[in-house]
Order: structure tokens, then C-alpha cells, then sequence
């Protein structure tokens, strides 16, 4: 298992020396799909850790779904993006933005459910044919109306049946909208990507806090061995990120 953290440029080469074997960048800050002059704040060959994810897919002003969604534009967006992640190396793009998919009031449900399904068909190949897979991610309630739960993830890819989709798997939300860990279970095979944060004030696990045990089991039982990457808030990441990531290490090792 490879343990890294969600950080900006000029904090990667801390994170290398804090012990991150891979850092996770953010879609708007790094790539700047909306940009077609775009050039990489850092290049690639000048990165101090492997940059092999990327979060925050849409912007809250590109629908996903109500009124007004522009399938075209949502495309062209999404190339750009995975191109451009494509060429730094990176394999993931996390398709989490709670403003771009959240359900206008009024708006039908089964209309929202719909055009996310659509969504996820256009942006899937595209995301395929340049290399990288859009990993869906399921927000708590507080921050998006849809796509709250694993298992309405799974539903939605099940229904979309788009190549270059798959799912993530986020320990704060599991948390806190009380996910079952079969839930956990029925991924396998679609998950690509997990995050992790402690759930009570979104904070970087560390001793004394929510037992991650059960949690690193049911990923060991489904196979997945891919990157857990720390999405948190911090005080003083310097200070903070190596004893966190000493703690995950020892946690998965233990589970």
C-alpha cells in the first residue's frame, strides 16, 4: 500500500520528507482545464514525488445536473483535464464536486439521477482514451443532495456501464453518514482510489483517535492495494503529516 496526501506545489517537497511516497493535486488549482494556455506549475521532470492523483473534477459553475447542463462543454472540459494529467504522469481524476452535481430545488430527482448517469457516459471514455480513470466519489449529505453513499455510487456506474469509471472510497464520509463496511465489500473490483481523514473535526489520523483497523481489513479482504491518500485540514502539515503517516503505516500493517 503506497500512503500519500492531498497538497499543493509548493508544499510537495515537505511531504517527501515527511515520509509521502506520492502527493494528489487539485483539478482547478493544477491542471486549470478551463485555461487553454495551461503550462504545469511545476514540470513533471521537476515534481519531487509522483503526482498520481488529482481531485475537485468540476467546478461549481460546470452543471452536472438541472437545468442548463452543456454535455458538450462538460466534455471538452474533462478532455482537457485528462490530458493534461495524462502528461504529468498522474492515473486518477476523483469526480467528487458537490457544487456542480448538486440537485437545483425543484428540480426531479430521477431527471438529476439521470443526467449524472449521463455524465459519467460521456466523461468515462474520454477519461479511458487518454489514459486515466474518474474515480466517483461519494459525499456526505452536508456537502452534496446525490451520490451520498458507496452503494449509490455502485448503482450509478452499474447504470452507466461507461468504460474509464470507477469508484472511491472516502473514510470521512463512510463515517459520517454510518456506511456499513459491506458496503465497502461490494466495490471490489471498481475501487480505484481511497481517502482518508480522521472523521471527527476532518483532521490527520493519529493514535487515540477513530480505529482505522476494521476499515485496512476490509480493503486487505477485497484486494485493494493501490494509494490511501490523506484529504484533511491541518494545523501545521509540516509538523503534522510524518507521525500520521507512521500511524497509517502501522495501522495497515496491524490490520
Amino acid at each position: 500500500m503506497q500512503f500519500g496526501v492531498c497538497a499543493n506545489p509548493p508544499d510537495y517537497a515537505s511531504c517527501k520528507q515527511a515520509g509521502a511516497e506520492f502527493v494528489e493535486g487539485h483539478v482547478q488549482q493544477f491542471l486549470k482545464p478551463m485555461d487553454k494556455t495551461w503550462q504545469p506549475p511545476v514540470p513533471r521532470a521537476a515534481l519531487a514525488l509522483p503526482l498520481v492523483a488529482y481531485n475537485c473534477l468540476f467546478p461549481a459553475d460546470l452543471r452536472i445536473t438541472g437545468p442548463g447542463v452543456d454535455l458538450a462543454r462538460v466534455k471538452a472540459y474533462t478532455e482537457r483535464a485528462c490530458r493534461r494529467a495524462s502528461d504529468m504522469g498522474s492515473s486518477i481524476i476523483v469526480f467528487g464536486s458537490g457544487g456542480a452535481r448538486k440537485v437545483p430545488d425543484g428540480w426531479p430527482r430521477d431527471m438529476a439521477e439521470a443526467q449524472l448517469v449521463e455524465s459519467m457516459r460521456a466523461v468515462g471514455p474520454v477519461a479511458k482514451a487518454a489514459g486515466v480513470t474518474i474515480a466517483m466519489e461519494h459525499l456526505n449529505r452536508g456537502e452534496s443532495n446525490i451520490l451520498n453513499s458507496l452503494d449509490e455510487g455502485m448503482e450509478y456506474i452499474r447504470r452507466a456501464d461507461a468504460p474509464g469509471i470507477s469508484i472511491l472510497c472516502d473514510l470521512y464520509h463512510f463515517t459520517l453518514e454510518k456506511e456499513p463496511l459491506e458496503s465497502l465489500v461490494r466495490t471490489k473490483g471498481l475501487l480505484t482510489h481511497v481517502h482518508i481523514a480522521e472523521p471527527v473535526g476532518r483532521v490527520a489520523p493519529q493514535p487515540g483517535m477513530t480505529d482505522c483497523r476494521p476499515f485496512f481489513r476490509t480493503l486487505k479482504s477485497i484486494g485493494y492495494d493501490a494509494r490511501i491518500s490523506i484529504e484533511c485540514s491541518w494545523k501545521d502539515m509540516k509538523v503534522e503529516l510524518a507521525p500520521s503517516l507512521e500511524f497509517l503505516r502501522q495501522e495497515w500493517k496491524a490490520a
